[in-house]
C-alpha cells in the first residue's frame, strides 16, 4: 500500500507539472498581444509565488474586463501585474489597494519595483483569531481600510495559510465590497484551508441572492475564480 500510494502522489505531481508549463506556455502566447503587458518587469512565478496558471487568469481578468479597481491581498507577483496594468491605463479613478503584514517585505519591494499611482500598499499586521474552534491568521483591523469600499477584481494570496479556514477575511466584506461586475481569485485552492473558505464564500454569494459562476484552473497549485454571471467566461478560458 505504500508504494502504492508513493506512485500516485508520483504521478500526480508529474500531472500538475504538465499543467503547469501548459499554463506557462498558455500565458506566454496569450500576452504577445496584449500592449500593457510588455512594461511587466522580470518574474519568478511559483513555489511561494502564484503560479503560471494565477498569471494567466488575471491576465485575462484584467484584458478583458478592464477594471478600475482591485483589492490584493499579498504582496507579489500579482501586485507587479495589478500596478503594470494600472501604470499604463492611468485611469482618473484607479484604486488598486494590496494588503502586506510585512514591513521588511514591503520596504524591499518598493525600492525595486515600479509602482502604479494608483497603488496603495497598506501595511496591516496580522493577528491570530479562531473559528469554530481553529485558529487561523488574519489581517488585523482591516475595515478601517475597507469600509464603503467596492472592488471589481479581489485577488487572495496572503495572509500565510492556515490549516483550517485559511484567508477568510474577505467573508467580512461580503457582499458589500463587490461590484455588481467582479471577480474573486483564491491561490493554494488544493489546500483544506483554502478550501473551507471558498466552500463559505459560494455559500455567502449564495445566501445573499447573488448569481455567479465558478471555475477550477490546476496547476502545481489549484486556482479558483468566482464571477458575476456577466462574467462567466472567465471560469471556462
Amino acid at each position: 500500500m505504500k508504494k502504492l500510494e508513493q506512485l500516485r502522489t508520483y504521478l500526480r505531481t508529474i500531472q500538475n507539472q504538465n499543467y503547469e508549463l501548459i499554463w506557462a506556455k498558455t500565458w506566454d502566447d496569450t500576452k504577445k498581444d496584449i500592449e500593457w503587458i510588455l512594461n511587466l518587469p522580470g518574474i519568478s512565478p511559483g513555489r511561494w509565488a502564484v503560479g503560471y496558471n494565477y498569471l494567466y487568469v488575471l491576465t485575462r481578468v484584467l484584458h478583458e474586463l478592464r477594471p478600475h479597481s482591485a483589492l490584493d491581498f499579498g504582496l507579489g507577483i500579482s501586485g507587479t501585474l495589478f500596478s503594470t496594468y494600472f501604470d499604463f491605463f492611468n485611469y482618473p479613478d484607479g484604486d488598486h489597494t494590496i494588503i502586506e503584514h510585512d514591513k521588511e517585505w514591503i520596504e524591499f519591494y518598493s525600492k525595486n519595483n515600479r509602482i502604479s499611482s494608483a497603488t496603495h500598499i497598506e501595511a496591516v499586521s496580522c493577528i491570530e483569531k479562531v473559528y469554530r474552534g481553529n485558529n487561523y491568521t488574519a489581517y488585523n483591523n482591516l475595515e478601517s481600510l475597507l469600509k464603503n469600499k467596492k472592488y471589481t477584481v479581489i485577488s487572495i494570496d496572503g495572509p500565510k495559510g492556515s490549516d483550517r479556514y485559511s484567508r477568510r477575511d474577505i467573508l467580512e466584506f461580503l457582499p458589500e465590497i463587490l461590484n455588481d461586475s467582479f471577480v474573486i481569485l483564491v491561490d493554494d485552492a488544493e489546500r483544506v484551508g483554502e478550501k473551507d473558505t471558498i466552500y463559505e464564500i459560494r455559500k455567502k454569494l449564495s445566501n445573499n441572492g447573488i448569481e455567479f459562476c465558478e471555475g477550477l484552473y490546476p496547476g502545481m497549485t489549484e486556482c479558483v475564480i468566482f464571477t458575476s454571471i456577466n462574467n462567466r467566461f472567465l471560469c471556462t478560458m
